[in-house]
Order: structure tokens, then sequence, then C-alpha cells
């Protein structure tokens, strides 16, 4: 009995392993192999919670002390999708990565245009809660997509923004008070 119940919990293991495999297809529900060019090389990874939470859990505890706003949101986090397109000469990926955007009710957060590369932030909000995260990086014919699973609260999400914006404004003031120290005792 001992065998049998140790040999099904293998193949559940390896079912679940088999999932974080990388993979030469689109692995996001707005990207159709149809839709990408044949000389396009596509890699997609999954990494499923159980996974994600075996390597994660060690660092987490170090995080906890180190800087506990971060170890609460990659606590929240329940798996992580990425997929890169490279070579792909079309637009059509950008569209449907749009009309994705608008049918499953994300709202961006922030859209950045830098150096010919757009980088789009977007949250899929249900109730009070953040339930995915979907990053998209497009810049020519290179295109990365990112989705987090998540289930974080938006006063959480609140007090992590609250906690950064606090500590780089202190950093900053930290820099400038060393930077007139320095130039006080050169003078």
């Amino acid at each position: 009995m001992r065998r049998v119940i140790g040999f099904i919990v293998a193949i559940c293991i390896g079912l679940s392993l088999q999932s974080c495999f990388v993979k030469t297809r689109p692995n996001m529900a707005f990207v159709n192999k149809g839709d990408i060019s044949n000389d396009a090389e596509v890699v997609s990874v999954k990494v499923p919670c159980i996974l994600m939470r075996t390597f994660i859990m060690g660092e987490l505890r170090e995080l906890k002390e180190e800087d506990p706003m971060l170890a609460l949101a990659l606590k929240k986090i329940k798996g992580i999708k990425l997929m890169t397109i490279e070579g792909d000469k079309g637009n059509r990926i950008h569209e449907r990565f749009n009309k994705y955007l608008d049918e499953e009710k994300f709202e961006e957060l922030m859209s950045i245009y830098s150096d010919g590369a757009k980088v789009s932030i977007n949250t899929q909000i249900k109730g009070n809660r953040v339930k995915k995260v979907l990053l998209g990086v497009i810049e020519g014919d290179e295109k990365v997509f990112i989705e987090l699973k998540s289930n974080l609260n938006l006063d959480e999400l609140n007090q992590l923004v609250d906690h950064y914006e606090n500590t780089k404004s202190k950093e900053k003031k930290k820099k400038s008070n060393s930077d007139s120290e320095e130039l006080a005792l050169a003078k």
C-alpha cells in the first residue's frame, strides 16, 4: 500500500513539475500560435505555486527581517508565467494583448515609453483584491509578457507603495546630507 501511495505522489509531483518546463509555444491566453510569424522564437515558462514556494520559503524568512513589505508581497504571489517572443515582425500580438486587457477588465496602472520600448503594467482587480498583474514589454520585434497571479489586498498594495516611497525619500535625504557634508569638508 505504501508503494502505491508513493507511486501516486511521485506521479502527481512529476505532473506539477512538468508545467515548469521551458516550452517553445505560447502560454498566454491572448497569443495563438497562428498570430506569430514562422521565423519568430517563442520561450514560455510557467512556475506553479507549489514549486515557487519551495524555493522561496528559505529566502522569505531572511527577507522578513531585511524587507518585510517585499516578503509580504512575495508571500501573496500564487504563480508566475513568462513568455518572450523574438523576431516577430507583425503588430498582431500587440493588438491582441490590448484586446485581451479590455475583455478581461484589466486596469492600466502605468505605461512607460523609453527608447522605443513600451512597458505596460496592468492589474485585474476583483472586489478588494488584486488577482492578476500583467506586464507587457514591447520593443520592435521583441516582446516580453509576465503574468503574476496573486491574492494581494488593495490596502496591502498601498502599504507596499508607501513603504517604498518613504524608503526612497529617506535615501535621497541621506545622500543630499552626505553630499553637503562632503562639500563642507572640501572647503
